[in-house]
């Protein structure tokens, strides 16, 4: 009855150990005020919950959401979350006959999506430091090449050189900037006018992620197969797209959100940097250090109350652990017990 090319398994999980201070997924540590989700929810409750969201509304929206984020509306396409970008790419150049690289450790989805889309997808492991070169994707046939840009769980840019010689290959080229408002660079910059580039953006790591928003920067006709695939506006709700519509109310609390986030993540650094643990320069909300007792430690933060993420199990990582960028007392409350951790050590 089921695939047999697909093993099947528990869906995506985390620790479910109590907390004082919740770093392991990436989220905001920041939620939307009282009084702004109340407005949003008045524009909720005014549209008609027993019809369906209408192709008019959704072209309405995507031209107030493209000015607010500074592109042309038919270069936007409006998704349900980061992870349907991601699938979006597979969709419209993957499938049986097509191939994909993948570069890892990175976000699981991408290897997820090519075999739910019967794509042949090639993985390469880099490790650490996650640096794709040319040498990987050139003169290889790829129908799409992705990068993910700032990496999780590395968080470090992708060579833009990289992804420009990706470019010239042909192949769709899908950049995930989940991260992009903590990163404040994007190859859209530089690339835009590449009509085979397609960039995915979520709003879920600045301060959304329970409303599983995302939306795809491409050419006229990239963007057109999407909402193809998608069925939009069908692949939305009428919650999407009023807080798509509403995003110049929304935007300023993201960005004020992002900023602190910045600030801490390089006073996290610079702790783990003192005390020996090797972080890893990190463009992201987090940061992923490394150190031999990484086990060790884990499960002594999580019995502490602090839940980061063991991301020892991914491919080219073997000691290494990740710290989303919380509150400033959630982050202090992490290196107090790292402290209290290696002073155990001797």
């Amino acid at each position: 009855m089921l695939r047999e090319d697909i093993e099947f398994k528990s869906a995506f999980t985390v620790s479910q150990k109590p907390f004082k201070a919740k770093l392991d997924q990436n989220e905001s540590p920041y939620d939307l005020p009282d009084d702004t989700k109340a407005y949003l929810l008045e524009r909720v409750r005014e549209v008609s919950w027993n019809r369906y969201p209408q192709p008019l509304t959704y072209s309405n929206v995507k031209e107030r959401f493209a000015a607010e984020i500074g592109v042309e509306p038919e270069r936007v396409a409006l998704t349900f979350g980061g992870d349907q970008t991601i699938l979006s790419a597979f969709l419209i150049a993957g499938g049986p006959g097509r191939k994909a690289i993948i570069f890892e450790p990175t976000y699981p989805m991408f290897r997820h999506y090519a075999v739910a889309t019967g794509t042949d997808a090639d993985v390469v492991v880099l490790g650490e430091n996650y640096r794709p070169s040319p040498e990987h994707f050139l003169g290889k046939g790829y129908h799409i090449v992705t990068f993910v840009s700032p990496n999780n769980p590395t968080g470090n840019l992708v060579d833009e050189d990289v992804v420009k010689a990706a470019l010239e290959t042909g192949a769709l080229v899908f950049v995930d900037e989940a991260y992009y408002p903590f990163a404040r660079t994007s190859v859209w910059d530089r690339f835009k006018d590449y009509p085979n580039l397609m960039v995915g953006r979520s709003l879920s790591k600045s301060m959304l992620a329970g409303m599983r928003m995302g939306y795809v920067l491409s050419s006229e006709k990239v963007i057109n197969a999407v909402d193809h695939m998608n069925f939009a506006p069908y692949n939305l709700t009428h919650v999407h797209l009023v807080l798509f519509n509403e995003y110049g109310v929304i935007k300023p609390h993201l960005n004020r959100g992002a900023e602190t986030v910045i600030r801490e993540r390089e006073r996290i650094t610079e702790f783990l940097r003192d005390r020996g643990l090797n972080p890893f320069p990190s463009r992201a909300n987090f940061v992923m250090f490394k150190t031999e007792g990484h086990r060790e430690l884990y499960e002594f933060l999580a019995d502490s109350g602090v839940r980061i993420r063991d991301v020892s199990g991914l491919p080219g990582l073997s000691n290494h652990l990740r710290v989303t960028v919380g509150l400033p007392e959630e982050n202090d409350l992490f290196m107090q017990a790292v402290d209290r951790w290696l002073e155990s050590k001797g």
